[in-house]
């Protein structure tokens, strides 16, 4: 029937759209974590120095 056809080929639109919007955000986010200074230095969190209320050696 061709109300079948046209709904299939809907659905199968649809579907591609939906899957190349998947596969733009990933592509999005993964340009955005290779950007310098788009994502927070992940050292500074890592190793955030002396923790608050004590002191540095000193040498």
């Amino acid at each position: 029937m061709p109300c079948d056809a046209i709904r299939m080929q809907m659905e199968l639109a649809f579907g591609a759209l939906e899957m190349q919007q998947r596969m733009l955000s990933g592509a999005w986010q993964l340009a955005l974590w290779w950007m310098p200074g788009a994502v927070p230095a992940l050292s500074a969190q890592a190793h955030p120095g002396t923790p608050a209320g004590k002191r540095r050696a000193k040498g």
